[in-house]
């Protein structure tokens, strides 16, 4: 039968995924608990009234944080957390998607399950199953911890759907991604941009939605549509009077997940096993004459053939990066400025030095690519970790000294961080000069604040291959992300929680639109940095290459 084997399938593939999946529920909900406990004894309602109109006049908050529904403890968490939550889902179960079909195709996991007796459906079966299992558990935490913490019910439970729509549409596409891409990394980076489209779709719709007049509700604009992550946003879940929750955005999820779901069924039905819709390309019978440039022993060409792929990923993500900041800065500032109410409170924030709109914006945008850079930079060294397991002993081989090996990773990690930001600061810059708005030396200083940030996650990520190699494949991603997300939520939580914001780099950057920025905690980053690169090469010299 076509579905046999479907029961221990399933139970083993929850059972593979047990502690990852405790992961997620304590991100997810304890995210969301954490920011309900602490801004509802943080703020009360005319503090959050003030976050309200904030969140309003500046469109760069809005589109990374969303467009507010009014001013209830509910609805500023929804505004403030909503997004983030659902990226961090959509990711959860992309990676389960593509890790349970893609990869275990590339392992050989796959063609050994198809060898025994199960049915031509059953793996694809079970790891939907699994995955709609696991996002429940995920998403009925986080309702309970809503709950419990005394949120309305009904706007809990449309939290949770929303969630979960997000989710099971983003599984769908990690299966789609690992049947038309030939290998699972290739699959998840595009199933991970496909994300990414839908978080900066929803923030397009937010940013140039239309501010009620006292300043408490955003009206979002129609690319918010387009995104399965703005469906749930436009539910407005905890809105308050005379707004009202509305679940019908939530009805796309369903149509979305019918088409996704045909799309991938009919696929399957058609694929080979091991085969993908794209086909790998064969290699060149001979290599270039620089895939064996070793300067003083450190394999650079051959380094810089493997990353390629991934920095002109990474330099395609700035280059979009850039166009979006061009384009948009004018139209936030123009709107703005037909917005009398949103003008006085950017004239009462511009005597604190935040009045400049268009600066503030690509400022924003600027440090969600600082984000960028850092995960690119420490992917170039979490690399040699795979290439360790896969060809160390072949490479060794070679005249090839180890700190040299690690020396080539640092090497084209820190050139493509340095290249998106590059990218990003004269696309940016171009766009606006068309406009007759010249700003290469603000767009200089922006994208210099945020190196110190590209140079601690090269130390993380080579300390982790030096210290840490067992752990490459997940703690690294915990630090960037994790530490990106206590950066950006601590402040909600009052000066009781300042000691954890301090413990994020990002907390440290200079802010380059300041009169005279403080440069205090880049020279830390920086030294740090340094620290843990002069350790991290001295362990790596000296450890076993195969431990």
């Amino acid at each position: 039968m076509s579905m046999q084997g479907v029961g221990i399938l399933l139970a083993a593939a929850l059972r593979r995924d047990r502690l990852t999946l405790l992961l997620w529920v304590v991100g997810v909900a304890g995210l969301w608990a954490a920011g309900v406990g602490g801004v509802g004894a943080a703020f009360d309602e005319e503090a959050r009234g003030g976050i309200v109109a904030l969140l309003s006049a500046q469109p760069a908050l809005l589109m990374f944080r969303g467009a507010p529904a009014g001013t209830t403890l509910g609805a500023v968490m929804f505004v403030s957390t909503y997004s983030y939550l659902a990226v961090m889902v959509a990711f959860m179960m992309t990676f389960f998607a593509v890790r349970h079909s893609r990869g275990d195709e590339d392992a050989g996991r796959a063609e050994l399950v198809r060898g025994t007796a199960v049915g031509r459906w059953a793996p694809l079966v079970s790891t939907v199953l699994a995955g709609a299992i696991e996002l429940l558990v995920v998403c009925g935490a986080t309702f309970a911890a809503s709950v419990a913490l005394g949120l309305p019910a009904q706007g809990s439970a449309m939290l949770a759907a929303a969630l979960f729509g997000v989710g099971i549409a983003a599984m769908l596409v990690g299966l789609l991604a690992g049947q038309v891409f030939p290998t699972s990394r290739a699959a998840s980076g595009a199933a991970s941009i496909v994300v990414g489209v839908w978080f900066f779709t929803r923030g397009i719709g937010d940013a140039l939605g239309e501010p009620s007049a006292d300043l408490t509700r955003v009206e979002s604009a129609w690319p918010s549509w387009a995104s399965p992550i703005g469906w749930g946003a436009l539910a407005h879940p905890f809105a308050d009077e005379p707004w009202a929750p509305d679940g019908t955005p939530l009805l796309l999820f369903l149509a979305a997940a019918a088409v996704l779901g045909a799309v991938v069924v009919a696929l399957e039905s058609r694929r080979e096993l091991g085969r993908s819709l794209l086909a790998e390309r064969p290699g060149r019978g001979a290599g270039s004459a620089l895939l064996g440039w070793r300067p003083a022993g450190a394999p650079v060409g051959l380094t810089g053939r493997l990353l390629l792929g991934a920095s002109v990923g990474w330099a395609v993500v700035g280059l979009v990066m850039g166009l979006l900041a061009g384009r948009m800065a004018p139209i936030v500032a123009d709107a703005l400025e037909s917005n009398p109410a949103l003008g006085a409170i950017v004239t009462q924030l511009g005597e604190e030095g935040g009045g400049d709109t268009e600066g503030t914006f690509i400022t924003a945008l600027a440090g969600i690519l600082s984000v960028v850079a850092s995960a690119a930079a420490m992917q170039a060294v979490l690399r040699l970790r795979h290439e360790e397991q896969a060809h160390g002993e072949l490479v060794l081989a070679t005249p090839v000294r180890r700190s040299g090996w690690l020396g080539s990773h640092l090497l084209l990690g820190a050139l493509t961080a340095l290249a998106i930001l590059a990218v990003f600061t004269v696309v940016t810059g171009a766009s606006l000069a068309a406009n007759d708005d010249d700003r290469w030396g603000q767009l200089v200083d922006i994208a210099v604040t945020h190196l110190p940030l590209v140079a601690i996650y090269l130390a993380v990520g080579a300390a982790l291959v030096a210290f840490l190699p067992s752990t490459v494949a997940w703690l690294g991603w915990v630090l960037l992300i994790g530490l990106m997300l206590v950066g950006e939520f601590a402040p909600l939580f009052g000066d009781a929680w300042e000691w954890i914001e301090n413990l994020s780099p990002f907390h440290w950057v200079a802010n380059p639109l300041a009169a005279q920025p403080d440069w205090t905690g880049s020279w830390w980053l920086l030294g740090i940095a340094a620290a843990l690169l002069t350790a991290s090469a001295l362990r790596f010299r000296r450890r076993d290459a195969l431990v």
